[in-house]
């Protein structure tokens, strides 16, 4: 069994945004139009869903009290998780990611294998199950990748808090000396080379992070909260992001990586895209990835043009409405 989880806001919302106004800590970077804007392709999601993966046993749609008023909440697969649901009363209002994506284990029902979209991340082909899980394991490229950070309010800030904790407690030369094969695999093709250049070093310096959707198992999640329970708790208790003091959910994929619970993948089975790069509209319509992440950018000048390209190409892919849709 294998459930998808998916995060979505409304950032236009205005009920949303007058709470969020009443703790908004200034004009920062995570307080910004663009950490919380909605391109209104969720109902694309989910066709894509109903279309790529239609053997998924679950959808949960992570919300803070919003739905899209499209949305078949009677569909026998979905379930509309309010934060309040799931993430404990204590740390709400959340509007940060972090608090959010690190309290998914609590989410009622939730399978022991789920993977975790971000709602800028799309299936454009079919799908199976052993592209996410095999063995029981997630599906994963553990490739050594030095963390870089290139300026304040930067989220390789928060990387390098994940890595501090994953060398506290694992030892690198012995966890690839456990599995070899599965930090020395074929599938890692090129990217094969950043392992080996980085292996005379004592400590893990960090991982390659695909921006993709992430197989988990929730027992991972379950693991890390028993052995870092203090530094979550305080990071669940920062509204917005805390760049200096905030670790995230790669700290999970990085302990499934330090713990040799993951089955080796190949780091082509998606396509990482940045709004504005060439032709995404093509990659798209063309179906060039599995799966891909559409990232958002402060850069665009034309919102209203960019998002209508974007809609248009995936329309053209999923014309068809899909049962999770009433209108």
């Amino acid at each position: 069994m294998i459930d998808f989880v998916i995060t979505w806001v409304d950032g236009s919302d205005p009920a949303w945004q007058k709470k969020r106004n009443q703790f908004c800590p200034g004009e920062t970077e995570d307080a910004g139009t663009i950490r919380y804007r909605d391109w209104g392709l969720l109902r694309y999601w989910f066709r894509a869903v109903e279309t790529f993966a239609p053997w998924v046993r679950r959808v949960y749609l992570v919300t803070d009290n919003q739905c899209p008023p499209w949305l078949n909440r009677a569909h026998p697969a979905l379930v509309v998780a309010d934060h309040r649901d799931f993430i404990p009363e204590k740390y709400l209002p959340a509007f940060s990611a972090n608090p959010i994506e690190l309290n998914l284990h609590r989410l009622e029902g939730l399978a022991e294998q789920f993977v975790f979209f971000n709602d800028d991340m799309f299936l454009l082909r079919p799908v199976r199950p052993e592209n996410f899980f095999r063995k029981g394991l997630p599906v994963d490229d553990a490739i050594l990748s030095p963390v870089i950070v290139s300026q304040k309010g930067d989220v390789g800030s928060i990387a390098l808090n994940d890595m501090c904790l994953i060398n506290s407690r694992f030892e690198k030369n012995r966890t690839i000396r456990q599995a070899p094969a599965k930090w020395f695999c074929p599938r890692y093709g090129s990217a094969l080379l950043r392992t080996l250049c980085l292996m005379p070093w004592r400590h893990f310096p960090g991982f390659y992070n695909d921006h993709l959707p992430q197989p988990f198992l929730k027992s991972s999640y379950e693991e890390v909260w028993r052995m870092e329970r203090d530094t979550l708790e305080e990071v669940c208790t920062h509204r917005f992001r805390d760049y200096q003091r905030d670790v995230n959910q790669w700290l999970i994929r990085y302990w499934q990586f330090a713990g040799n619970r993951f089955v080796p993948g190949s780091p082509g089975r998606g396509k990482d895209l940045n709004i504005l790069s060439e032709d995404v509209a093509g990659h798209i319509r063309g179906q060039k990835s599995k799966m891909i992440c559409v990232n958002d950018s402060a850069r665009i000048q034309d919102f209203e043009q960019t998002r209508s390209r974007i809609e248009e190409a995936f329309r053209q892919l999923l014309p068809k409405r899909s049962e999770f849709e009433i209108t």
